[in-house]
This record gives C-alpha cells, sequence and structure tokens, in this order.
C-alpha cells in the first residue's frame, strides 16, 4: 500500500533521539508533541529529530491502538 507521509497531526512519527514512535498532538513553530500509541505521557522532540515510521512500526502503532476484534 503506498502511503504519502506528512508530519501533521493525527500521524504517526519516530522520535530518533528516543526511538519511540508516538501519534502527533500539536505542531508548535519547531517542536511536535507526541503521545504513544495506546496512551501515556506527551513529549516533545524538534521536528528535525523525527523521521516517517516504516510499515512495521505502522502497522505494530495501530496495533496498540485498536480495539480487541475491530477490523483494519
Amino acid at each position: 500500500m503506498a502511503y504519502d507521509w506528512a508530519l501533521t497531526t493525527g500521524t504517526y512519527a519516530v522520535d530518533t533521539t528516543r526511538r519511540r514512535i508516538g501519534e502527533v498532538r500539536r505542531l508548535l513553530e519547531g517542536t511536535a508533541y507526541l503521545v504513544p500509541p495506546g496512551g501515556g505521557a506527551e513529549w516533545e522532540v524538534g521536528r528535525d529529530q523525527l523521521r516517517e515510521p516504516t510499515d512495521e512500526e505502522r502497522a505494530r502503532a495501530r496495533t496498540w491502538t485498536r480495539p480487541v476484534g475491530s477490523r483494519p
């Protein structure tokens, strides 16, 4: 599946400094605010320290946030 990634709210991004994937909740100037898939504490990171998640990382994040028994 082709996927055009853009750093916008609601997308997943990988914080390269912490090696963590998160959902982008806010973007302010040069900073992004992310939360872990499934919930947790928000953290901030510079936009230049984010990268697009791999297909595997994105699938794993969706698995963590999808209710049991739901369809893709």
